[in-house]
C-alpha cells in the first residue's frame, strides 16, 4: 500500500548490498518491485539508508495503476442536477466546485472512480452517520468526491486533507425606507429648532395681541392673530388687512422668516424621502424590524439554525422562520425576488444570491442591498476515510494543486463575486401611501377636531338661542300683564 515500506536487502560477493522496495498501489494490485540502491555500503553513510528509501517516495507511488477508487458524492437537489460541469445551477456547489480537484487527482495519480451517489452528506444521529459520512463509517468508500463542512463529529469517521472551498452564508435585505421606521416630517429639524419655531410663533402672537390692546382700530384679535401666524408659517395668506404700519411690519418679518424656515424644511424632506434608514445593523435589529425572513433550502441551513448558540439568531429562527414551516425555506430565485419586491430578508449562500442579483437587479438597486452574517459556516474540505493509507499521498497532491493555483482558479470559476455598486445616487423612490401616512393621520385628526368643534358650537348656540327665547317670552308676558 502507499506509504508502507518493505525493503529487501541482498548482499553481493563484494560485501555491498542490493536494496529492493516492495509495495502495492492497492490491495489487489500486482506486487511492484523497485531497485532503490545498488552496491550500497552502509559503512560509507550510516544514515543514508533512510534517505534512499524515502527519496522520491511520492514520485514512485504516484502511479496507482488504474485503481478504481471507491468514492462517495452527494446530490441534495437531484431535480436540478444536470452534471458536474453545470455552472448555471447554484445547487450542490460543494459537490460540483470540488469535483475538478478530484478529476485532477485522477489524471495525476492514475486512478479511476467507483462512485456512489447519495442524496445527502450526512449528520450524526444516535451514534450513526447517514449519507456519505455513513459510508465512511462502514468503510465502504475510500474518498469523498465532494467538499464537506469540517464538523467535529465527522472527524470520528473521516480525515480532512485541505480546505478547498469557503462558502459564506449571509442575510441579504434592503434597508427599509426612513419613512417606514420614523416620522420623516419631524426629522428635518432638531428638537431645539422645533422649540425655537414654536417660541417664535408665541412671541409674534403676544406682540400682535399687545398691538391690539394699544390701538383701538386694529382688526386682528387674539383668535385672528393666532390663525394668521399658523397660516403664515404654512405659507398661507390672509384676507384681513392690518390698519397700522407696526402690524404690517410685524407681518412682513414673520412671512420672511417663515419663507426661509419652509425652504429648509422642504429641502430636507426631499432628501429624507430618498434616504434609506440605518435601522438594521445587527441580527437583533432585524428581529425587531417589520421585515419578513426566509432561508435558502439547504441541509446545513436547517441544522445550523437549530444548533446556534447566538441568542439573536435563535430569536430570528423562533419568531420569523419556524412559524412559517416549510414555506420559510425558499429557492434563491424566489427569495431574492421577494427581497427586490417586498420588505423581506433572505438568508442563503452568497454564491447563489449574487448570481440571481446580477441577473435580475438594476445597478442602482444593487446599491440598496445590505448583508448580515447570521450563521458562520466552517470551511469545506475533501474527506477521506479515517486512517486511509492514501491520505498523505492525496494530501500532498492537493497541496500541489493549491501551490500552482489550480484551486484558486476553479474557485474563481465557480464562485460568483459580489455585484459592485456602480452609481449610488442613480434612480429615485416614488412617494407612496406609507410615506404619507402621518399626513393622513394628521388630516383625520384635524377633521375630527373640526367636527367636534362644530358640534360644540352648534350645541352652545342652540343653548344660547333657547335661553334667549325663554327670556323674550318672559319679558313679553310681563309686558302683557
Amino acid at each position: 500500500m502507499p506509504y508502507t515500506n518493505v525493503v529487501l536487502a541482498f548482499q553481493n560477493i563484494s560485501d555491498s548490498w542490493e536494496l529492493f522496495e516492495l509495495y502495492k498501489p492497492y490491495r489487489k494490485a500486482r506486487l511492484s518491485v523497485v531497485n532503490i540502491a545498488s552496491n550500497y555500503l552502509p559503512a560509507v553513510d550510516q544514515n543514508g539508508s533512510q534517505l534512499i528509501v524515502r527519496r522520491k517516495l511520492v514520485d514512485r507511488r504516484r502511479n496507482l495503476q488504474g485503481f478504481a477508487m471507491p468514492c462517495g458524492t452527494a446530490t441534495t437537489s437531484p431535480e436540478y442536477f444536470t452534471g458536474m460541469d453545470d455552472r448555471n445551477d447554484v445547487h450542490d456547489l460543494f459537490t460540483k466546485a470540488n469535483f475538478p480537484f478530484i478529476r485532477e487527482l485522477m489524471y495525476d495519480l492514475n486512478f479511476t472512480l467507483n462512485m456512489v451517489q447519495l442524496d445527502k452528506v450526512g449528520y450524526k444521529q444516535n451514534g450513526t452517520f447517514s449519507g456519505v459520512m455513513g459510508k465512511f463509517q462502514n468503510r465502504s468508500i475510500e474518498l469523498g468526491c465532494l467538499g464537506t463542512l469540517m464538523r467535529t463529529e465527522r472527524l470520528e469517521v473521516a480525515d480532512f486533507m485541505i480546505v478547498t472551498l469557503i462558502i459564506k452564508s449571509s442575510i441579504i435585505f434592503r434597508q427599509p425606507p426612513l419613512s417606514i421606521v420614523a416620522n420623516i416630517f419631524e426629522l428635518p429639524f432638531s428638537v431645539g429648532v422645533w422649540a425655537c419655531c414654536f417660541a417664535l410663533m408665541a412671541i409674534y402672537w403676544m406682540t400682535m395681541i399687545a398691538i391690539r390692546q394699544l390701538t383701538s382700530g386694529e382688526r386682528f384679535g387674539a383668535i385672528e392673530s393666532l390663525v394668521y401666524i399658523i397660516g403664515t408659517m404654512c405659507q398661507r395668506g390672509c384676507d384681513i388687512v392690518p390698519q397700522f404700519n407696526g402690524t404690517r411690519l410685524l407681518m412682513f418679518s414673520l412671512q420672511l422668516t417663515s419663507f426661509f424656515i419652509l425652504t429648509s424644511y422642504s429641502a430636507s424632506i426631499v432628501a429624507l424621502l430618498q434616504s434609506p434608514s440605518r435601522a438594521i445593523a445587527s441580527v437583533g435589529d432585524l428581529v425587531r424590524s417589520p421585515l419578513k425572513a426566509g432561508v435558502m433550502d439547504t441541509s446545513y441551513g436547517r441544522v445550523y439554525y437549530q444548533e446556534t448558540q447566538d441568542p439573536d439568531v435563535q430569536e430570528l429562527y423562533r419568531k420569523k422562520i419556524k412559524p412559517h414551516g416549510e414555506k420559510a425555506f425558499l429557492e434563491p430565485n424566489e427569495g431574492i425576488g421577494r427581497v427586490k419586491q417586498e420588505m423581506y430578508a433572505y438568508e442563503g449562500e452568497l454564491n447563489a444570491a449574487y448570481k440571481v442579483i446580477k441577473e435580475t437587479f438594476a445597478p442602482e438597486e444593487v446599491c440598496k442591498l445590505q448583508e448580515l452574517e447570521a450563521i458562520k459556516l466552517p470551511p469545506f474540505g475533501i474527506p477521506i476515510v479515517k486512517g486511509s493509507k492514501y491520505r498523505e499521498l492525496i494530501r500532498q497532491r492537493l497541496m500541489w494543486q493549491r501551490e500552482v493555483g489550480i484551486i484558486k482558479r476553479f474557485n474563481l470559476i465557480w464562485i460568483h463575486q459580489k455585484p459592485q455598486c456602480e452609481n449610488l445616487n442613480a434612480g429615485f423612490s416614488s412617494v407612496g401611501v406609507v410615506e404619507m401616512r402621518y399626513l393622513y393621520l394628521f388630516l383625520a385628526v384635524g377633521f375630527l377636531a373640526a367636527l367636534a368643534t362644530l358640534l360644540a358650537e352648534r350645541s352652545w348656540w342652540s343653548g344660547m338661542a333657547k335661553k334667549l327665547k325663554s327670556r323674550t317670552a318672559i319679558i313679553r308676558r310681563k309686558n302683557e300683564a
